[in-house]
């Protein structure tokens, strides 16, 4: 209900306060010089609460960027592949730039000059980021004010929304030819990191992310009573949807003797946690990255990135005759757009397949 108090300062100057109580909200109050903009102001705001607005406007303006960001970095990013550590560096961009705005401040044109800024500055290799990575930027603020609007109730939408995305061609298909695998697992077996060659090997055999690989803990590896087959169960992926993964050998042969071992060393039956932890923190994975460029220096790989291990994956999957959709089971992709970039490597396949076709319906024929 609304009431509407008269009130004399020590001057005996008149002024209304508006008070605006409705169970299940918290109070409003404003103060006016005229009884008239009191009861309108009342009224307005009655109306509104009852809609369900001013509760999530006041939300908003009490919470900031950083307020936001920082609990999503905190309690969201945990959650995702790698600890979300590949985001982590966007979450701290987005802190610095918009971190002291309430979240009611923040503007679909506020957000568009930041991201104008972001295209304009320039990279450790003195380099303009590209259109895939300003998309990441703005994909991980996208997410964060998301998952403020529908899990946490600070905002009633996302400024985000109406931002244009940059343009990206990720059609990038860079593989590996068989001498250069052979280089690149040769120079991993020689490299002083004990953890390189099994985590290049699990990326070339399974296809997964280096993150998904990062992730994997052995309580997360599973083989069935007949020894069949041998699955890791990743519950920690991109898309957030858990998936499983086949081991196979020498890979797997490989984890198995890696285990062997800690268990051994540790005089136990059963083993939990990372299987490439961290020589400091055993609960982050050991960091590659320079192991990584030395190793494909070594073998004389240019222009080839981690991520292009996945990519020589379905290459050879798409070689080897597996259907588009096979091999966006393979790699978790939710659907098959992002595969139809290795369908000029399955020719032979869809070739042999017209041929399988015509023989069969025209080989009586004559």
């Amino acid at each position: 209900m609304a009431a509407i108090r008269e009130r004399k300062d020590q001057n005996g100057k008149v002024s209304y306060q508006a008070q605006v109580r409705i169970q299940g909200y918290p109070p409003q109050s404003k103060t006016f010089l005229r009884k008239t903009d009191a009861k309108q102001w009342a009224i307005q705001t009655e109306t509104e609460i009852r809609t369900g607005m001013t509760i999530r406007k006041s939300t908003a303006s009490k919470h900031t960027v950083r307020e936001m960001l920082e609990r999503y970095r905190d309690n969201v990013l945990i959650d995702k592949a790698n600890g979300g550590k590949d985001h982590k560096t966007h979450i701290a961009w987005w802190i610095d730039e918009l971190g002291h705005y309430a979240l009611s401040e923040v503007t679909t044109d506020l957000v568009t000059r930041s991201m104008d800024k972001l295209k304009k500055s320039k990279t450790r290799l003195g380099k303009s980021p590209a259109p895939a990575t300003v998309l990441r930027y703005l994909m991980a603020l996208s997410h964060a004010f998301n998952v403020a609007r529908k899990q946490w109730n600070w905002c009633e939408s996302s400024p985000v929304e109406n931002v244009q995305r940059p343009k990206v061609k990720n059609e990038r298909t860079r593989y590996l030819t068989d001498a250069e695998r052979e280089a690149l697992l040769h120079a991993c077996k020689n490299s002083p990191n004990s953890d390189l060659y099994l985590v290049v090997l699990l990326a070339i055999s399974t296809g997964m992310r280096k993150g998904e690989i990062m992730g994997m803990r052995w309580q997360d590896i599973h083989t069935p009573p007949d020894q069949s087959f041998t699955r890791v169960h990743l519950t920690k992926t991109k898309n957030d949807k858990a998936r499983s993964v086949l081991l196979t050998s020498p890979a797997l042969e490989l984890l198995e003797e890696r285990r062997t071992k800690l268990l051994d060393s540790l005089q136990a039956k059963t083993t939990t946690g990372l299987i490439f932890p961290s020589a400091v923190n055993a609960d982050q994975p050991v960091d590659l990255r320079r192991p990584w460029c030395s190793a494909l220096q070594a073998a004389g790989v240019d222009g080839f990135r981690f991520h292009d291990l996945r990519h020589t994956t379905a290459s050879y999957l798409a070689m080897n005759g597996a259907s588009l959709l096979s091999i966006s089971k393979v790699l978790g992709h939710q659907t098959t757009k992002m595969t139809e970039r290795y369908s000029h490597l399955a020719t032979s396949h869809i070739d042999e397949v017209v041929r399988s076709m015509n023989a069969k319906k025209f080989g009586a024929i004559t």
